[in-house]
């Protein structure tokens, strides 16, 4: 088995385990087998990445986080006050090791089989726990410190050694806050809330994390856009109730030699907080955790109600959308199976987010530099920007193709043992539920955010738009190789090929050409419209003449 460099610098501090009563070699021995499964598991950065190698995927998630680390980095150089950007880098990096600590190091914090299991061995309780917290401790401080590591160089060589050793520091204090954090709101949560709902949530931190990656790499570019650098720094009371002031005061107090009273307080709130939330969280949170970890178990009757309520008013409103039986079962049964899926929201929901805001986030150049908000409003609605909704249609349309995966696929066997004739039914069916629930949403926000500067005029160009969506989807769903939805494992599934990427990009960049050229020519833009539905129309009503044969 392999010996990580890390057991082998714990082994330095093996007199401290000893001293509390634990029994080194075995903890040592869970310890290592823990790490082991770690590097067996895909981080959430990497839930899309299809790669078998699953020791070249945790060295992947790590290389990640050290890219995002020299975004990081490149704030050191923002010309304003030390203190202003370490407030922003040290932000910053507490919410993206939190998210990533709540997404992929759930499973060492709510573990409840290892105890399980080794207690019925000759193990005592105080190793076991002994493991797992340093366990955890090896994650958290894995990732703060790949992530804050071109940080820690660079601002080493730009500020000085100073700033390395005050920084070094301020991770591990970062650290100790992070870890109480995130075990109060897992305590938190399940004190009101069923296993079930901690669970969601962290699938939710989980998409907010692999969004907030993709959004970042988009302001790479344009953070200094967003500066003021001529504004000076004016302290304000609210700074206090910031953790990230709290770390950032330090630098200041130290290296730019500003004796300021709010300095040396918020410094020592920095020193003395973490400290004793980590006194707490050790004497008196985790024993309290760790009981409350039973409720992992349990699911909510009232959560099981209230799902069946909205399924019945789902049901009622779908019978009136889609009139044919059969294609009205599979539409509610792929609405129920996306819902209750995590893994595959956690594929899906990030590609919808990014549809949602992508768009918004390409306005921001021409927008940087106006004076007043009538001013943006009026210069947005004087121009085509709504051809930037294609971005969202482009995204959206290709996501179809992710419904073929689930982590229930063993139970795909069911679809033949139904009585149906054609696979199309199944196929329309779910892809129909797809687009209602997911697809259409996200577009009508897009929409709505658009309409603030062009009011009603934006309705045909919109319109439009989502014709050549739906005309999108139905080619997609036509040329692709037809898998039945949720028959596919993760692993197995294969991604969206570049071929169907540049196809739907090509197309997106021809209907955009074409809405762009008859923009202004009303009767043109009427007669595109019609012509897409009618395609849009034909396509669909053939779009089920698929055989059994032909399912893959």
């Amino acid at each position: 088995m392999k010996d990580f460099i890390v057991l082998k610098l714990i082994d330095f501090f093996s007199f401290f385990y000893r001293v509390m009563g634990v029994n080194y070699p075995v903890m040592r021995k869970i310890l290592q087998i823990k790490l082991l499964m770690d590097r067996r598991k895909v981080p959430a950065i990497l839930v899309n990445n299809k790669n078998d190698n699953r020791e070249n995927t945790f060295n992947t998630a790590l290389l990640t986080y050290g890219i995002i680390g020299i975004f990081f980095m490149i704030l050191i150089f923002l010309p304003v006050p030390l203190f202003f950007k370490m407030n922003l880098i040290i932000a910053m990096i507490i919410f993206m090791v939190a998210m990533t600590m709540v997404s992929d190091c759930s499973t060492a914090l709510l573990d409840t089989k290892d105890k399980s299991v080794l207690l019925s061995k000759p193990i005592d309780a105080k190793t076991v726990n002994a493991a797992k917290i340093t366990h955890i401790i090896i994650n958290l401080l894995t990732i703060t410190f790949i992530m804050a590591g071109p940080l820690l160089i660079v601002g080493a060589l730009v500020q000085g050694p100073l700033f390395a050793v005050i920084l070094f520091f301020e991770l591990l204090l970062v650290s100790g806050f992070i870890l109480f954090f995130t075990t109060f709101l897992y305590f938190f949560i399940l004190l009101f809330f069923d296993g079930d709902k901690l669970k969601d949530i962290i699938n939710y931190c989980q998409i907010i994390l692999s969004l907030a990656i993709t959004i970042v790499y988009q302001f790479v570019g344009r953070i200094f856009n967003f500066m003021d650098l001529n504004t000076g720094f004016v302290f304000k009371w609210w700074l206090y109730l910031l953790p990230s002031a709290w770390f950032a005061a330090p630098f200041s107090l130290l290296l730019e030699n500003r004796l300021q009273s709010h300095l040396i307080y918020l410094s020592l709130m920095g020193l003395l907080i973490p400290i004793l939330l980590l006194i707490i969280y050790f004497k008196v949170a985790v024993t309290y955790f760790e009981k409350s970890l039973h409720k992992l178990d349990q699911v909510a009757a009232r959560k099981r109600k209230t799902a069946e309520n909205r399924a019945v008013k789902s049901k009622k409103l779908l019978n009136y959308i889609i009139p044919n039986s059969s294609e009205n079962v599979f539409c509610r049964f792929s609405q129920n199976m996306i819902s209750s899926e995590r893994n595959l929201k956690l594929r899906l929901f990030p590609n919808l987010g990014l549809a949602a805001f992508l768009p918004i986030i390409m306005l921001v150049n021409p927008l940087i530099g106006k004076d007043s908000q009538h001013e943006v409003l009026s210069d947005i609605a004087q121009g085509p920007f709504y051809l930037v909704i294609y971005i969202t249609v482009l995204i959206l349309s290709t996501s179809i193709l992710t419904i073929n995966s689930s982590e229930k696929y063993q139970g795909a066997w069911l679809y033949k043992a139904l009585p149906v004739e054609s696979p199309g039914v199944i196929l329309r069916g779910a892809l129909l539920g797809f687009v209602l629930k997911y697809l259409i949403p996200v577009y009508l926000f897009v929409c709505l955010l658009f309409a603030i500067p062009y009011g009603i005029s934006l309705l045909p160009h919109a319109l439009l738009i989502f014709l050549n969506m739906l005309l999108l989807i139905i080619l997609l769903f036509r040329l692709s190789p037809k898998k039945l939805p949720f028959s596919k494992d993760f692993q197995n599934a294969q991604n969206i090929k570049f071929e169907v990427v540049l196809g739907s990009f090509a197309f997106c960049g021809i209907s955009a050409a074409l809405h762009y050229a008859l923009k202004d020519v009303y009767l043109g833009l009427f007669i595109y419209m019609i012509t897409i539905l009618f395609i849009v129309v034909n396509s669909w009503k053939t779009s089920a003449n698929i055989a059994w044969k032909d399912v893959l």
